[in-house]
C-alpha cells in the first residue's frame, strides 16, 4: 500500500496530462502521438515501482533510527564532488587506501540501489542512523555523475581485486539504472522520483550522456566490464537503444529544422522544459555538446543518428559568436579578435537569440539585466563546442550527409 498516494497521483497526473508547454514553438510528431493503453500501463508500472523503492529507502532508515532511539538522521561529510580523485589505476584498488574508499562507497549505496551527490565518500563508511547523502532531495540521484561514477569504480575494483562484494553491489546499481529509465528511454535527474523539474528527462550536467556511455561500455563487456554476464550485456544494449531513440525524438525541431537539445525535456511531451528559475525553456549549447560528442563515438551509427549529428553541428556553426570573450561576472561581452568562438548557454527556440534568466523567474535577451549574483554564479557563455566541432570535421568525412 502506498503511504503517499497524493504524491503518486500528482506524478501520474503530470504524465498523462496534455502538453505542459503548448506555446513553445517546437514541432515533434512523436511528442504529439496519442499514448496507447500499453504505454499507459508501462507508465503506471514505472511510477508504482518508483514509489515502492522510495518506501523501501525510507523504511530502512526509519528502522535504524527507531532502533537507535534517534529522531533525525545524522549527516555525512559534504564535498563538492566525491572527495577523492575518481580516476585511478588498477593498483590503487588493491591498496589499503583504495580498499578503504571502496568500503565507504559500498556503505553509501541506498537500499534502492543508487548513490547521492556531494557526499564525501573518502572519509568514513556510513553509520546506522546516518543519511545516505547530504542533500535530501538528491538521494539517490544521477546528477553530477552520481551513481554512474560509483558503478564504474565498482567494476574497476572488481577487476583489480576479484572481491565479490564489488560485483554484487555493481549488479544492484546496474539494475537500479535500468529500472530508473523511463518507458520512452530518458532518465530523470533523481530516482525514485521526487517531483518538479527533477522528474524531467535530464541532459543537464551530462546526465543522459553519462548513463548512456556507461550502458554502452557494459554492453561491450570489455576492459573493466569484461566480467558482466550476457544477460546484462543484452539488457544494457536494449536500454541504450531506447535512450538513443529518446535522444532523436527530443532533438528540437524549430521552423522545420533540426537543432540541438534542451537542458531538460518534459518526461511525457518530450518538449524542452523549465528547471530552476534561471533555467528557462530553451536550446542549450553546453549540455548538447556532451550528447553530440557521445553520438560521434558510436560505431556504425544509423542514418538517423548521422542526420542528427550533422544538424547539431550545423546549428553550432550558424550560432557561434566571433571576436568576443566573457569573464564570469561581466555584464557584457568584450571585444577580442583573438578569442575562440563563443556560444551563449541558452537560446530562444525559433529565433536562436541568447537568453539569460534570474532567480525571480525573469528572462532577458541581455546579460546586463541579470542580477550580479547570477552573473557571478552561473556560466552564461561557453567555448566547449569548439573542441566538438573540431572532432566533427574528421567524423563528417567518414559519415557524409
Amino acid at each position: 500500500m502506498l503511504t503517499k498516494p497524493s504524491l503518486f497521483i500528482v506524478l501520474l497526473g503530470s504524465f498523462f496530462a496534455g502538453p505542459l508547454h503548448a506555446d513553445t514553438p517546437v514541432t515533434n510528431a512523436a511528442a504529439q502521438t496519442q499514448q496507447t493503453a500499453g504505454d499507459e500501463a508501462a507508465w503506471q508500472t514505472y511510477l508504482a515501482t518508483s514509489e515502492k523503492l522510495r518506501q523501501i529507502d525510507q523504511d530502512f532508515l526509519k528502522a535504524e533510527l527507531k532502533k537507535l532511539g534517534q529522531k533525525k538522521p545524522s549527516l555525512p561529510e559534504y564535498t563538492k564532488e566525491f572527495g577523492f580523485d575518481v580516476k585511478q589505476a588498477p593498483d590503487w584498488f588493491k591498496s589499503n587506501e583504495g580498499k578503504r574508499v571502496m568500503d565507504v562507497i559500498l556503505s553509501f549505496q541506498t537500499p534502492s540501489g543508487g548513490w547521492s551527490k556531494r557526499t564525501d565518500m573518502s572519509k568514513a563508511p556510513r553509520q546506522p542512523g546516518q543519511a545516505f547523502g547530504v542533500e535530501k532531495g538528491y538521494i539517490p540521484t544521477f546528477d553530477n555523475g552520481a551513481t554512474s561514477t560509483q558503478i564504474r569504480l565498482l567494476a574497476q575494483a572488481y577487476q583489480a581485486t576479484g572481491d565479490a562484494r564489488y560485483v554484487n553491489t555493481f549488479n544492484k546499481g546496474l539494475d537500479f539504472i535500468l529500472t530508473a529509465q523511463y518507458p520512452n528511454g530518458g532518465w530523470p535527474q533523481n530516482y525514485p522520483l521526487v517531483g518538479e523539474y527533477h522528474d524531467h528527462i535530464t541532459y543537464n550536467d551530462a546526465l543522459m550522456r553519462d548513463l548512456m556511455a556507461l550502458l554502452h561500455d557494459v554492453a561491450q563487456a570489455k576492459n573493466a566490464f569484461a566480467f558482466v554476464s550476457q544477460e546484462q550485456q543484452q539488457a544494457a544494449q536494449a536500454s541504450l537503444k531506447r535512450a538513443l531513440d529518446c535522444v532523436l525524438k527530443t532533438q528540437v525541431i524549430a521552423n522545420g529544422t533540426l537543432t540541438i537539445w534542451g537542458a531538460q525535456h518534459d518526461a511525457k511531451t518530450l518538449k524542452p522544459a523549465k528547471a530552476r528559475a534561471y533555467e528557462m525553456i530553451s536550446l542549450t549549447s553546453s549540455e548538447s555538446v556532451w550528447m553530440l560528442d557521445f553520438l560521434m563515438e558510436l560505431k556504425n551509427p544509423s542514418a538517423e543518428i548521422i542526420k542528427s549529428v550533422h544538424a547539431a553541428a550545423a546549428w553550432y556553426e550558424q550560432n557561434k559568436i566571433l571576436g568576443k570573450t566573457w569573464t564570469r561576472g561581466d555584464a557584457q561581452l568584450k571585444d577580442d579578435k583573438n578569442a575562440l568562438p563563443l556560444w551563449a548557454r541558452f537560446y530562444e527556440i525559433g529565433t536562436n537569440k541568447p537568453l539569460f534568466g534570474d532567480r525571480d523567474d525573469s528572462v532577458h535577451y541581455t546579460l546586463e539585466k541579470v542580477s550580479e549574483e547570477r552573473r557571478l554564479g552561473y556560466a552564461w557563455y561557453t567555448t566547449s563546442p569548439n573542441q566538438i566541432l573540431k572532432k566533427y570535421t574528421d567524423w563528417a568525412k567518414k559519415h557524409p550527409q
